[in-house]
């Protein structure tokens, strides 16, 4: 701004003002393409995307893949339908009044757009992502990034030891209402979520080996299906065994609590807050520490399930799960966040510069 005049800047400066005031900006969320395969870690951004898009803001996923997939198959039309771009290929203008939301793995995108002049927030999901895409000679201080969007306290914590000088804000993930108990009895079937198959094998094969006379007991393995098929599965079968030793949150896990069953989880790596009660892993779940001893437990809980004896209270501590992380919860926080949190503070700054730009604090070209 050094090189305008002083009526250039207030131009340049109230022109901003103007499409804060009247969402004439916009919200760019990058996006990896998962050529289809369903994650908790997209459908995130895509959530927030939507709520956005819903409050009358205009929202834009980016992408660099020249035969880019999305996310229709899985996770339907009403996500699939928002505004996409390619960066490589379509025009796109970025303004001192729009914003970019980079995620954690992307810490290229951080230090390519570093001399843009729009507002760059940093969207954590995953901090272990962080040690992993960062090089250590960066910081957020240096590729001047102030603000960071994480899901979890803990997560927002392990940011601020790393970098204390960014301001976090939490924005939980959702589960959909869509996510429910079943009046229909359940089937004995056992769903399996996990992210390889080495893990299925490790769950689904010693079951069989050491219980022949179980042989009739099916399992479903739930990587790569749609959402909705995904969720009719849940709410379907009477077992549920879950494993993500990488995750920070495990939103999957919770939408198999939601829907009833016996749920089995091995401990993540990472327990996510809502996992723990009192200090305590919550009672909610039948958590294992290896898949070695997975088998026997599933066992038993096959054993009670056929013998009706499976404790009520298994079934009763999963109920207070079911105010957890609403879509309204989200909505309420991406309010907070989003438009309170970081485009109006954009547009007081903003207007602060204005005042400065008049009281010649900030230094023009001579007419």
């Amino acid at each position: 701004m050094a090189e305008l005049t002083k009526n250039e800047m207030l131009r340049i400066v109230e022109e901003n003002i103007s499409r804060l005031k009247n969402k004439d900006f916009n919200l760019y969320f990058f996006v990896i393409d998962t050529k289809g395969n369903p994650t908790s870690t997209l459908e995130y951004i895509y959530q927030t995307a939507y709520v956005l898009k819903e409050k009358g803001y205009n929202v834009t996923l980016l992408h660099q893949d020249k035969e880019f997939v999305g996310v229709a198959e899985w996770l339907g039309t009403k996500y699939a339908s928002l505004p996409h771009a390619n960066i490589e290929q379509d025009n796109v203008e970025i303004t001192p009044s729009d914003f970019i939301f980079i995620p954690e793995i992307f810490a290229n995108v951080m230090m390519q757009t570093k001399k843009l002049p729009c507002k760059r927030v940093v969207l954590v999901q995953n901090y272990n992502h962080i040690t992993e895409f960062m090089p250590v000679s960066q910081t957020y201080e240096n590729l001047n990034i102030t603000d960071v969007i994480v899901t979890t306290k803990i997560q927002e914590e392990k940011v601020k030891s790393w970098f204390p000088y960014v301001r976090t804000h939490i924005v939980s993930p959702s589960v959909k209402s869509m996510f429910r108990k079943n009046t229909e009895p359940k089937k004995l079937i056992v769903n399996v979520i996990a992210k390889d198959q080495s893990a299925v094998n490790q769950i689904v094969k010693p079951f069989y080996w050491k219980n022949p006379l179980y042989k009739w007991v099916s399992f479903r393995d739930l990587r790569g299906v749609n959402q909705e098929t995904f969720c009719e599965a849940l709410r379907e079968a009477a077992i549920t065994i879950w494993v993500d030793d990488t995750t920070n949150f495990g939103l999957t896990l919770l939408e198999a609590l939601r829907c009833g069953g016996v749920v089995l989880a091995k401990v993540p790596n990472n327990p996510s807050d809502w996992m723990f009660e009192n200090g305590d892993l919550t009672e909610s779940v039948l958590w294992f520490d290896t898949l070695d001893s997975v088998s026997d437990m599933l066992t038993s809980v096959v054993r009670s399930w056929t013998m009706d004896s499976v404790p009520e209270d298994v079934y009763t501590e999963q109920s207070k799960f079911d105010d957890y992380y609403t879509e309204e919860i989200q909505a309420n926080e991406i309010e907070a966040v989003y438009v309170k949190g970081l485009i109006e503070r954009r547009l007081k700054e903003f207007e602060e510069t204005k005042i400065d730009v008049e009281n010649n604090v900030i230094k023009a070209k001579e007419e």
